[in-house]
């Protein structure tokens, strides 16, 4: 399967993780992606420089720990109460912002989830 964002791209767009926590982080960015255009990037050659953007987001942002593990939103001290941020939300949102308008080379909108 071909990658959306090679590790020198990363690297280009001031990506800077080793080359081995890069790899791992790329395809979990891949697949949130492929869920949400149900695989409709796939296969598309040159990628778009959108979903290169996006996939550097995704990865530095779990790789930081913002989309995965423990994110805590708020907390209080008196009887103790911690809530917590949904990291799956925030990613899917960031997949909104940057392929909303997006369409795949046979013109269905990437995000589309409805009958054609």
């Amino acid at each position: 399967m071909d990658r959306y964002l090679t590790y020198d791209e990363f690297k280009d767009l001031g990506g800077r993780l080793t080359e081995l926590d890069f790899n791992r982080s790329e395809i979990a960015a891949r697949s949130m992606i492929d869920v949400m255009t149900f695989n409709r990037l796939q296969g598309e050659n040159p990628m778009r420089e959108k979903v290169k953007y996006l996939m550097l987001e995704l990865i530095v942002r779990k790789y930081v720990g913002n989309l995965d593990g423990i994110d805590i939103a708020s907390h209080s001290t008196g009887r103790t109460s911690v809530s917590y941020n949904n990291s799956k939300g925030r990613a899917e949102n960031l997949i909104r912002t940057y392929l909303q308008n997006e369409r795949s080379l046979n013109g269905t909108p990437l995000l589309y989830a409805g009958n054609l």
